[in-house]
């Protein structure tokens, strides 16, 4: 769960303060915009007075003449709050911030999209017809894009979270020889069941066939209908 906060009575917490007064944990710089802001991470911060627990990632960055559209502006300085449940060992507060922002930034690509593809809702009025002009605009803006970047290439961006913490394997512990070892079982050659108490047919009476299948007494193929374990 990731969340912003408009709580900013949190930065009043002496947890908080302490984590304000230390260099940042990290620092995030948007490819967008540019904008730099100093990540401070604080693993457990109560939600309420009466809680929850939740982690509270602080980012700041300098205020402008311009009152800042979003976070709180205190000494030159504006504070934007985040809480999340992500586990610290897993996720950054960089990656927090990542998920956070880039949450909507496939909706400006698909605006675009949707503008210089407007026929593709309105050229038919028929579902197959209005199926065709959507893969057809779709093949065609996918072009678009491969041949921009034949024309004017640039470095793809990619997001790369915080690397897998590494565990140490458990030291080899080699069990204790033991003077006795216990003894393997060992299994007589197999043998033909002997004629039941209903004077049924003996295991000898039927003929084993090269396939696996057996023939009665009466030259009758059987086959495996049931297997069932016993002690």
């Amino acid at each position: 769960m990731i969340a912003r906060s408009r709580d900013y009575s949190l930065l009043g917490l002496e947890g908080v303060k302490q984590a304000l007064a230390r260099p940042p944990d990290q620092v995030s710089i948007h490819p967008e915009s540019g904008m730099t802001r100093a990540l401070y991470d604080c693993p457990a911060v109560p939600l309420t007075p009466s809680g929850p627990g939740v982690r509270l990632v602080v980012a700041s960055h300098a205020a402008t003449s311009s009152p800042p559209p979003v976070g709180v502006e205190r000494d030159g300085m504006v504070y934007e709050l985040f809480v999340s449940t992500l586990p610290r060992l897993s996720f950054t507060c960089s990656d927090v911030l990542d998920l956070y922002l880039h949450r909507g930034s496939f909706e400006t690509v698909l605006a675009d999209e949707d503008l210089e593809q407007d026929p593709d809702r309105w050229c038919s009025h028929r579902p197959n017809g209005q199926a065709f002009w959507q893969i057809l605009c779709q093949w065609v803006w996918n072009l678009r894009l491969e041949l921009g970047q034949k024309l004017s290439p640039c470095e793809l961006r990619t997001t790369e979270f915080a690397k897998a913490a590494l565990v140490e394997p458990a030291p080899c512990v080699e069990p204790a020889c033991t003077q006795e070892q216990t003894p393997l079982a060992k299994y007589g050659p197999a043998q033909w069941a002997r004629p039941s108490f209903t004077h049924g047919f003996a295991g000898s009476a039927f003929t084993l066939q090269p396939d696996g299948t057996l023939r009665c007494p009466a030259d009758r193929p059987l086959y495996p209908q049931e297997r069932r374990a016993s002690a």
